[in-house]
């Protein structure tokens, strides 16, 4: 008999002081963006099944009606809306987001079913600058809320993508891609017996790691591989990211992409050392709905990973007092950081009432007592 008290595997009750902080964050992350311009939005928890991807908790309907599904990204729905209610708006459209969403499948990385989203996406604007003040706006924001140690790293799939679609033999194919999951450049090198297709691979796999050593590298891409534009852009990002001397930007351009066709133009991930998973992520990408099309450029952070890699401390200093404290009293302990938890009861010994509730303060005589 299942106990009535379980839930599903990757859910969760939030009980800890975590949820506040959260909360918190959340709010920050979006001043951060609305005090640049981005205009907050509100979506749905529900969607038509065809609006989003496969890995999605659907919902009973009737036959006669449309499927429907919990969303597990609000990405889609802020193309939805850019794509309808918003297409007649001056591009570029500033929409900044949070809410929760549900998966059908955790991840091995990300395991929790259950998370917010907090983003922004930048519509209509094929400038790089749009690139640049996203992942600068993302990387502020993150910092603002105390992550440290942070990694950003630039990926560029359509450089690898066009490598492979030139290869039609299938097995070969699915073989070098095992190998890029490894980083396996010998053994690529090996399989292939066509010497433009092996300068490629060595002047991609080369690409790797600080993107400050590897500029020249870069603006080698365009001789040898072509998108001469692509990688001039791809240099004029890379010039204009900000970060403090702790953290770092790094390239890798031999990766494939999780999600083919997601993303078109650069990719980007943000990890804090020491913790598991990424934080954050995006890039830029076509927006297709129905007969319309444009382009974007989005970032999306996970506040599950952003509390593991967040340096916030608990400060919050709660204190225990009596009901008829005076507002004057209340209000003083307030502006010096305390939150106040008022007792309903008559009680003689404040002291060992506040050990009850696992309390530090009480105020006993309108002094501040600490256990």
């Amino acid at each position: 008999m299942i106990n009535k008290f379980l839930i599903p595997p990757g859910f969760k009750d939030s009980l800890t002081f975590d949820t506040f902080i959260e909360h918190q964050f959340k709010n920050l992350i979006i001043n951060s963006f609305r005090e640049n311009g981005f205009s907050l939005i509100k979506t749905p928890l529900i969607e038509f099944s065809n609006n989003l991807d496969n890995n999605t908790l659907a919902l009973k309907t009737n036959k006669n009606q449309k499927k429907l599904s919990i969303r597990n990204d609000i990405t889609p729905q802020i193309i939805r809306i850019a794509s309808s209610r918003l297409t007649n708006k001056k591009r570029p459209l500033k929409l900044c987001y949070y809410g929760e969403v549900v998966r059908k499948n955790g991840s091995i990385l990300r395991p929790e079913r259950q998370f917010q989203q907090v983003g922004a996406e930048i519509i209509g604007s094929e400038s790089y600058k749009a690139d640049v003040e996203i992942i600068n706006l993302a990387y502020d924001s993150l910092r603002i809320i105390g992550v440290k140690n942070i990694v950003i790293e630039i990926s560029a799939p359509f450089f690898l993508d066009s490598l492979l679609n030139n290869i039609k033999n299938l097995k070969i194919k699915k073989k070098l891609k095992e190998l890029i999951r490894h980083k396996d450049l010998n053994s690529c090198i090996e399989i292939l017996d066509n010497k433009k297709l092996i300068d490629s691979f060595k002047i991609l796999h080369s690409c790797t790691g600080d993107i400050k050593t590897k500029t020249t590298k870069i603006a080698q891409l365009g001789k040898v591989i072509g998108f001469e534009m692509e990688t001039k852009r791809l240099l004029k990002i890379a010039n204009m990211i900000k970060i403090s001397k702790n953290d770092s930007v790094n390239i890798d351009l031999f990766e494939l992409q999780k999600n083919k066709k997601y993303y078109q133009g650069i990719k980007f991930t943000f990890f804090a050392k020491g913790v598991r998973g990424e934080i954050a992520g995006g890039g830029r990408y076509n927006l297709k709905y129905e007969n319309n099309e444009e382009t974007a450029i989005g970032y999306t952070c996970y506040m599950d990973s952003i509390l593991r890699a967040s340096s916030f401390e608990n400060k919050n200093k709660k204190i225990l007092i009596p009901f008829d404290t005076d507002n004057k009293t209340k209000n003083t302990l307030i502006q010096r950081g305390f939150t106040i938890f008022k007792v309903f009861d008559e009680i003689i010994d404040l002291k060992s009432e506040t050990k009850k509730f696992g309390i530090k303060y009480f105020l006993d005589n309108k002094k501040v007592k600490r256990l």
